[in-house]
């Protein structure tokens, strides 16, 4: 028995009753594989265009109307900014090729999802041709001559099974059969290696949280803030220039977490999308609104320094650490454990405009349960920003592998960043030093 490649499913005739009932029967098959039992995204993604297929309904298998069918987009939403489709689909590729990479059945068809494209592919294996009787009956003289057939399973460099034909092949015929098989392997090969998922520097880095049987909590710095009471406040409105007022205890009052700067929303924007990217939905929570339970077998990734319990808690004592300076009112620093000496710090202090800022990425492995810990962390909230996107750019990873020692991907890391500021707007994150043991 062979196997024929169909053609796209928007093109080839409507299958049969049987060939439907395969299909939806494969179907079932890969969406309780290993390959997508983690991802209910993608489950249903696959799901949904394979239906629809069958159904008929091929041709509408758009990037549009899977963005407002499954992603709940509005139907004028913008495709070329909005990747969700596209980040989905290559996801679903890529578990489809890992699950027909470790089946080891054959199974009656193979259920594809091309680059390029929405609408699934069904590859059919044919059925074995009926045997021939041993004998038959010589035709009339008047028929036509019978036309020799041969078993699709039959291999053409056999020619002794023939009956009726030469002992022996031409030594061209040889030839010709042995280049079409090195040609065939040669493109199965490439075909493998093509579908073989390509594992990165950025996939290195991530690796061990994506790896994780429970979604990442990324943890966001506590933002309590003071205001004030509405009859200080209109007192306040009245003052005139040289002016001061008193206040009392009474005349402010507390809001806990009740801001989050804008730099640390792009931050989290950053990790998360990153994280969907590679089929991974994290847990978004503040600092210290979690609670331990919640915590319980999940990778944190703590954005914020001091603003962060969890970055003052699994930071401190590493060799690149933060420091609150000489006094609580003098800039804060980066200070390097291994060279006292060595610092970075800000020229200023907020609310005056800042020129530069740094921060420290940090991933540590803990001793006992080997959970992978992830802070992202800056001087001032731009350092968080930045973090952020480094992190969350494959080109960040090539450049810290390029410095790193083999085996760095299971090894804590620390990097400390620099970026340059022009009143809100940051420059490309610099490294400055990089650390791994």
């Amino acid at each position: 028995m062979t196997s024929s490649l169909a053609q796209s499913s928007a093109h080839m005739s409507p299958p049969s009753r049987e060939q439907v009932d395969a299909a939806l029967d494969e179907l079932a098959r890969i969406l309780t594989s290993d390959s997508f039992s983690s991802s209910k995204r993608c489950r249903d993604f696959l799901e949904f265009v394979v239906k629809r297929a069958l159904a008929g309904d091929a041709e509408n298998l758009t990037e549009r109307f899977l963005g407002v069918e499954l992603f709940g987009r509005a139907v004028d939403y913008e495709t070329a900014t909005d990747s969700i489709v596209r980040v989905r689909a290559n996801d679903v590729r890529r578990r489809l090729a890992q699950y027909y990479s470790s089946q080891r059945s054959v199974t009656p068809v193979r259920i594809d999802l091309m680059a390029g494209g929405y609408i699934p592919e069904f590859h059919w294996k044919l059925q074995e041709a009926p045997s021939q009787p041993a004998t038959q009956e010589l035709p009339s003289p008047v028929d036509h001559p019978p036309v020799s057939t041969v078993q699709e399973d039959q291999s053409p460099l056999a020619p002794k099974e023939l009956a009726g034909q030469h002992t022996k092949a031409p030594g061209r015929a040889r030839l010709f059969w042995w280049s079409g098989a090195a040609a065939f392997i040669a493109v199965a090969v490439w075909t493998a290696l093509a579908l073989r998922p390509h594992t990165t520097n950025f996939d290195r880095f991530w690796q061990p949280i994506l790896d994780a049987p429970a979604s990442p909590v990324v943890s966001l710095p506590t933002s309590d803030t003071i205001q004030l009471q509405s009859n200080a406040m209109q007192q306040f409105s009245r003052l005139k220039p040289g002016e001061s007022l008193s206040l009392g205890l009474a005349d402010v009052q507390a809001f806990h977490n009740w801001h989050i700067s804008l730099p640390v929303l792009q931050a989290t924007l950053s990790v998360t999308l990153a994280l969907e990217r590679k089929g991974k939905t994290p847990l978004v929570r503040q600092g210290t609104d979690l609670k331990m339970d919640e915590l319980r077998g999940h990778p944190i990734i703590a954005i914020g320094s001091f603003s962060n319990p969890w970055t003052q808690q699994n930071v401190a004592g590493l060799r690149f650490t933060f420091d609150r300076g000489d006094s609580d009112s003098g800039p804060p620093r980066i200070r390097d454990a291994f060279n006292p000496q060595r610092l970075w710090s800000l020229l200023r202090t907020y609310p005056e405009p800042q020129a530069k800022d740094y921060a420290i990425v940090t991933r540590t492995f803990d001793p006992v349960t080997h959970e992978p810990f992830l802070s992202l962390a800056g001087l001032h909230s731009f350092g968080n920003q930045i973090a952020g996107e480094f992190v969350s750019q494959e080109s960040s990873w090539n450049e810290v592998a390029a410095r790193a020692p083999a085996g760095w991907e299971k090894k804590n890391l620390q990097v400390v960043l620099e970026t340059n500021l022009v009143g809100t707007t940051t420059s490309s994150p610099k490294i400055v030093d990089v650390y791994f043991w």
